[in-house]
């Protein structure tokens, strides 16, 4: 742990940058066997990428059968004594620990051998690494090892002549980057076939289509955008495989959402040889209809093309099951192994604090007498109602903060209808924001005694905050609040914590928060 805060602190130093920048990949190692109840990456062999700020470690768990014997020569007691004698530790030649740590399967000879082998090497320098445009400035990256055995997985497939499957990666791992990854990798694998490759990007929603061509452009690549019928028809018919005029990488983007069902969508028969289309499609546990057309449409249209379909939950059933419709696994990571990778976080559900939740059903329960057959949507947005949840949600969350030790952390509050949304907001920005919003529509809400009076004996008004855990920003995420830029200004700021929460409607939540 000293070691790691030294070289944060050294790469952080304006006067090592030139170092970090000539650095391509680093190993970092304990000798120590992987801790997997700890989130923290302290114990094991991690590898990582530079960066001006901090590191980040990465998991690297071996999947394929390796040839120690071939990969680990052994070391003559002449060299042994010699690097020894050079660093001056003759001494600890003959120490059990030193004996057991030359073993070939101990953690710090496992990844190097896993990474540093000439093949596996020459990969990761080649297509493993990536800069990246984030919000918050250039950064560079470098392959999870799941995406480095998903790639290989591809092309063993590819050479047994299987052009179809399923990448089963949980949800947050990656997946539009490892298709990043593989325009770049497969463009190689098929040149070398004197095959040109035409990449397509396949989702179902203008969301999606938004969120992947931020991803790809952010990393460099070139990003063409179809979201019509006939524009769709016109690219999968023409021989040209990129639309760029500089020759760059290119990814064409397809938003079926508006089209996928519709029988004319492809009619052309026309086959070039030379030209390989791939074809990676986005959640195929949902939209894509086996009784429709635009599977039907997409498999005439090429029935030579390469379909990859990729998905954090398939669809296992009778009626509909994603192995029928895009063919077998080509690589699974499941939710268990990204969580003990630390990529994604445990879900944990915590009961609310029972004072508050004992008065608020009180109240609502007597609404529900006195009042009659009210709307809750009504109940549950009055302010007697959110304005003393408010306060939980942002007390409770600042706690967490403090007990974390981590003021980056931000919130996602999803709420129960869009009313309920917009008064949170606006009590939010009432009594939290550094510059407070003034808003109307409480004004007319109707009256609810008993969630007042509720409200006020649940103690959670006038509580006492620390400095430095405070929550003072926040964004309203509702499709009918700002523009579609506006609220994608949020969602970034939102990533790189720059707001400490978003108040959203379940049917409006953004995708993808790595920070919540």
């Amino acid at each position: 742990m000293a070691e790691r805060d030294r070289i944060n602190k050294r790469f952080q130093n304006p006067k090592f940058k030139r170092f970090v920048s000539v650095t391509q990949l680093m190993i970092f190692s304990n000798n120590m066997e992987y801790d997997d109840t700890d989130v923290q990456a302290i114990q094991g062999a991690f590898y990582a990428s530079p960066s001006y700020l901090e590191p980040q470690f990465n998991y690297f768990r071996e999947e394929e059968v390796l040839n120690w014997t071939a990969l680990l020569k052994p070391l003559s007691e002449d060299t042994e004594l010699h690097v020894l004698k050079d660093n001056n530790l003759e001494v600890i030649r003959s120490n059990p620990e030193f004996i057991t740590n030359k073993e070939p399967n101990r953690p710090t000879n496992l990844i190097c051998t896993s990474l540093l082998s000439r093949e596996r090497l020459a990969f990761v320098l080649r297509y493993a690494l990536a800069y990246v445009h984030e919000t918050d400035g250039l950064q560079k990256h470098v392959m999870r090892y799941p995406q480095l055995f998903a790639s290989k997985a591809i092309e063993r497939k590819l050479n047994d002549g299987i052009k179809k499957g399923i990448i089963w990666h949980t949800q947050g791992s990656g997946k539009t980057a490892l298709a990043y990854y593989n325009v770049r990798f497969l463009t190689d694998y098929f040149q070398q076939r004197q095959i040109v490759p035409k990449f397509y990007f396949i989702v179902d929603r203008i969301d999606l289509l938004t969120q992947a061509h931020r991803e790809f452009t952010s990393r460099g690549l070139t990003v063409h955008t179809i979201d019509s019928r006939d524009a769709f028809s016109r690219d999968i018919k023409a021989t040209q495989v990129i639309h760029n005029h500089s020759g760059k990488p290119e990814i064409t983007v397809v938003n079926i959402q508006k089209f996928k069902d519709d029988p004319d969508v492809v009619s052309t028969k026309d086959y070039d040889v030379t030209i390989q289309r791939v074809y990676f499609l986005d959640e195929v546990h949902r939209s894509y209809n086996p009784k429709g057309s635009f599977l039907a449409n997409l498999d005439q249209s090429d029935r030579n093309a390469v379909k990859i379909g990729l998905t954090g939950t398939p669809l296992l059933g009778d009626d509909y099951n994603s192995r029928t419709l895009f063919g077998d696994y080509i690589h699974k990571y499941y939710y268990n192994a990204s969580i003990a990778d630390g990529y994604t976080l445990r879900l944990i559900r915590e009961e609310i604090a029972t004072n508050y939740k004992i008065a608020l059903q009180q109240a609502l329960a007597e609404a529900e007498v006195l009042q009659g057959d009210v709307d809750r949507k009504l109940v549950y947005a009055h302010p007697a109602f959110v304005e003393p949840m408010l306060d939980y949600i942002v007390t409770d969350f600042e706690k967490s903060r403090g007990a974390l030790n981590d003021a980056s952390i931000g919130g996602m509050v999803i709420c129960d209808s869009a009313e309920q949304a917009r008064q949170l907001f606006e009590l939010f920005n009432a009594k939290y924001a550094k510059s407070p919003v003034s808003t109307e529509s409480a004004a007319n809400e109707p009256d609810f005694p008993l969630l007042k009076q509720a409200a006020e004996t649940s103690g959670f008004y006038r509580v006492k905050r620390k400095q430095n855990n405070q929550v003072t920003s926040a964004a309203l995420i509702l499709h009918d609040v700002g523009c579609k830029e506006e609220r994608k200004d949020w969602v970034e700021d939102f990533k790189v914590g720059k707001l400490d929460f978003l108040f959203v409607y379940n049917s409006c939540s953004p995708a993808s928060m790595p920070n919540a």
